[in-house]
């Protein structure tokens, strides 16, 4: 390849939309919501013996779901990076309409979490909560995402002159400080020794540069995912879950503490090559591919429903556990999770289709009336 960043044509948001990242954002939605069910799938395989067959299968899904944060992350490079903004119109359009979601959604779930007794509501303690840890967990990817909006002039700069040998490079400073050193560090001084953090360019490694970059050079600067390309990524993929496993397992012998907080630790290390196969490996199944029109408008119609079921999915989540406790009575766990996760992600669906029908319904109305 030429080591000269040539120029991309980005897809602006008005054209039409890219079909394997659409279906990238639903695997991914799914993933999410299978990734907030605890001990119940997310780290199931903690509930057998350590080092049992059993324990060993189940910890492949928690190692391969955890994709889907950063799949975002990529293809909102992909998609973001190429465009020219001023830092005036990031603010007013995007970080501010972010900023009005979490607000407004994160009001609503501190109601639900007082249930809806309003004599009992706190201003003080709602903004305490919307500024510190958050009024859920789950949204601590919208703080993430506001942040990458914040920095993303910055973001721009450096991807749209990455050069190949660049890019490389930065996956090399990722694998050699994020994946080798780590993983090193606590196999030789099982976690009492660490680099000194003022050495470590835990900038380029941040989750907020790596694969928004990552997602803007594999998705427009690599003109075509050829063979090759998904062997050596598949190779990596498979030796990154091997690796994170192997490391997951060390950590939790050597501490005995078998929780989800340990399990996490390392879980991060090796996961940009896992991210990077599963973006190849979609984008060589369905770029550029004929599919029935139906399929394709029902397939985009999905993807642009994520970002509300990401939104509501916490609630609905919470709220028909007893589903799965009743599925459980007639199969296996696991499986019974799985169909649970899929049930949540279509009534959120439904509500957030319902919605963008009657909020077109409006919007229609309202333009008609002003036409004539």
């Amino acid at each position: 390849m030429n080591n000269q960043a040539p120029s991309i044509n980005i897809p602006s948001a008005g054209k039409k939309k890219i079909l394997y990242v659409e279906i990238l954002r639903i695997i991914c939605i799914v993933l999410v919501i299978f990734n907030h069910t605890n001990y119940l799938g997310y780290v199931y395989f903690l509930s057998f013996d350590i080092g049992s067959l059993p324990y060993w299968f189940y910890m492949v899904f928690t190692v391969i779901t955890g994709i889907s944060i950063p799949m975002f992350f990529m293809i909102s490079g992909m998609l973001l990076l190429g465009k020219t903004e001023s830092i005036g119109y990031i603010w007013k359009k995007r970080i501010s309409k972010y900023v009005v979601i979490l607000l407004i959604f994160s009001l609503i779930y501190y109601l639900m979490n007082i249930d809806f007794d309003l004599p009992s509501f706190s201003i003080k303690d709602f903004f305490t909560k919307l500024y510190t840890d958050g009024v859920i967990i789950p949204f601590w990817f919208i703080y993430a995402y506001l942040s990458f909006l914040i920095i993303l002039p910055f973001v721009r700069k450096i991807s749209k002159n990455i050069t190949e040998k660049e890019f490389i490079y930065l996956l090399l400073i990722h694998f050699v400080f994020t994946t080798v050193l780590e993983i090193a560090e606590y196999v030789i001084f099982h976690g009492s020794k660490t680099i000194n953090q003022s050495f470590h360019p835990a900038f380029i490694c941040n989750v907020l540069i790596l694969y928004p970059i990552t997602g803007y050079y594999l998705g427009n600067r690599v003109k075509k995912i050829t063979n090759k390309m998904l062997c050596v990524s598949f190779g990596l993929f498979l030796l990154s879950v091997v690796t994170t496993m192997f490391i997951t397992n060390s950590r939790l012998n050597l501490t005995g503490e078998i929780t989800e907080e340990n399990v996490n630790v390392f879980i991060h290390s090796a996961r940009p090559f896992q991210v990077i196969f599963v973006f190849l490996l979609v984008r060589k199944l369905f770029e550029n591919k004929k599919i029935p029109l139906f399929l394709e408008k029902l397939i985009t119609h999905f993807g642009s429903c994520v970002f509300g079921i990401y939104l509501i999915e916490h609630a609905y989540r919470e709220g028909f556990y007893f589903i799965y406790y009743f599925l459980c009575t007639k199969m296996d766990r696991f499986l019974a999770i799985w169909i649970y996760v899929l049930f949540v992600f279509f009534i959120c669906l439904f509500q957030v289709a319902a919605f963008r029908f009657v909020k077109g319904f409006i919007r229609k109305v309202f333009n008609s009336k002003n036409e004539s």
